[in-house]
């Protein structure tokens, strides 16, 4: 039942900073473009790599990996959102901007993964 709990903690805290941030970005773009979205996938991508990285130096405990990575992580991230953001992008007949979000986002979110597990190893490297 703990594990219930922390998952909770963790996906609404996370939810809801998706929620602002990609209100957010989007208010600023002023884009048809789904650029809050967007950003929320590759700033999720890069923490879950940066966190990768610090929590295999660390070797952190179960709790707080299910708590970080399902949770939080999972709460924030939206590839559900992204996958609905597309097919719209298809329905209404704009295939180049569906094709450039869907590559883009793929593309740049593992590269976001990699670079922050890099970081997170030599931060961690950095402080012992």
């Amino acid at each position: 039942m703990t594990k219930v709990f922390i998952l909770l903690a963790g996906g609404a805290i996370g939810t809801v900073f998706r929620y602002y941030l990609s209100a957010w970005v989007q208010q600023c773009s002023a884009s048809a473009f789904p650029y809050g979205i967007f950003t929320v996938n590759i700033v999720g991508s890069f923490l879950i790599g940066l966190c990768w990285g610090v929590s295999e130096q660390y070797n952190l405990s179960p709790n707080y990996r299910i708590f970080i990575f399902t949770g939080l992580l999972g709460g924030f991230t939206t590839f559900s959102s992204f996958m609905l953001d597309i097919v719209d992008l298809f329905k209404a007949g704009d295939y180049k901007t569906a094709l450039i979000y869907l590559f883009s986002s793929n593309v740049l979110g593992i590269l976001a993964v990699v670079l922050g597990f890099l970081l997170g190893k030599c931060v961690c490297k950095l402080t012992r």
